[in-house]
């Protein structure tokens, strides 16, 4: 208990810092997770000056000048959002991004119940995470929604941090533990805090094999150092990389027709040779597959006598390497036994 009372101590330190930077739903997000923590703290006052902070922003809003002659208003075509003047983006684009942004479980972000299997997480994680990508979903907010996906998948798709989660049961919960976490740790790593060091795009490429799935310029970045910024395709790159998803095709279709024999004999029965022989020669066992075996190598023929001299020369190849791991074996224990070897000599 007197743990929980120092977090919910630190968690109002934090919503008094938020506040004083003006950071409204940050300072709501701790005074949330302080009262979880500790039911007898007193969040009149808080609650108070974040209502404050909307009354500032209103009336600051209301002072500032509005257009004159000599002010022109930003053009259409400038936004991110707008395309020559036309908006890039529908309804259910915008429908789809308010609903990941509303959801405060990893499990309703990604459409998943909390039985769910790890394969499930990843289908869902693969369906909307293609759908909420800034580069195929331009309505406001894309971008956030993007990290929030990815952060579930994150999550939710390794055993050990899906078991704190569900633990802990709220993401606002979770997410502030692993960052105490992590601040612990920081004295004796380089690492940043959870939400710095995270970069969606790359558990995206990581996840898909791509480093620019569609095509576009669009640069996505998060904070930290360790992001990456896309490659533009305008450049001599999509020629290679479809030579390269050709590859694998012109591999198979070259194997389908380029004739190849398969081996007569082999010295292990498997599913495939699976009939026993006997050579004639030191009377090593071997296996062949087909019932005409003697028909096409008849006993006493020089086909069958070359045949069988290659048998037991592979034989003697098997029992040479098992040997000489035995002779290894035997110097560190001189009476280790060497079957392989006496074997080997017994057919000199």
């Amino acid at each position: 208990m007197d743990g929980n009372k120092d977090e919910a101590a630190r968690c109002i330190g934090i919503a008094k810092a938020a506040i004083a930077s003006g950071d409204k739903q940050r300072a709501l997000k701790f005074i949330r997770i302080a009262q979880r923590l500790n039911h007898d703290v007193q969040v009149d006052d808080l609650h108070a000056a974040c209502e404050n902070l909307d009354s500032m922003e209103f009336t600051s809003s209301t002072e500032q000048k509005p257009i004159g002659q000599n002010q022109k208003e930003p053009s259409p075509s400038k936004s991110p959002e707008l395309s020559n003047g036309v908006r890039n983006y529908t309804e259910e684009h915008v429908k789809l991004i308010r609903e990941v942004k509303k959801n405060k479980d990893y499990y309703a972000i990604l459409g998943v119940e909390r039985t769910c299997s790890v394969e499930e997480i990843r289908k869902s994680y693969r369906k909307l995470s293609l759908k909420v990508h800034p580069d195929k979903n331009k309505a406001p907010g894309s971008e956030e929604a993007f990290k929030k996906v990815c952060k579930a998948f994150k999550c939710l798709s390794d055993e050990d941090s899906r078991r704190q989660y569900d633990q802990t049961g709220l993401v606002e919960e979770f997410e502030y533990n692993q960052q105490h976490n992590v601040r612990r740790r920081r004295r004796r790593t380089a690492h940043d805090y959870f939400d710095d060091d995270f970069d969606p795009d790359e558990i995206f490429r990581s996840f898909f094999g791509q480093a620019d799935m569609f095509r576009t310029a669009h640069v996505y970045r998060t904070r930290g150092t360790g992001s990456q910024q896309r490659e533009n395709s305008n450049g001599g790159g999509p020629n290679l990389l479809v030579l390269l998803q050709i590859l694998p095709f012109l591999v198979i279709f070259l194997l389908a027709y380029l004739p190849f024999s398969e081996p007569n004999y082999s010295l292990q029965k498997t599913y495939s040779y699976y009939i026993p022989k006997v050579t004639e020669e030191h009377g090593v066992e071997f296996f062949v597959k087909s019932s005409n075996f003697d028909q096409q190598f008849p006993l006493g023929s020089p086909s069958r006598a070359k045949l069988e001299d290659l048998v037991v020369r592979d034989y003697k190849n098997t029992l040479g390497r098992y040997c000489h791991v035995e002779l290894q074996r035997r110097h560190w224990n001189r009476n280790y036994p060497t079957p392989h070897c006496d074997r080997l000599r017994g057919m000199a």
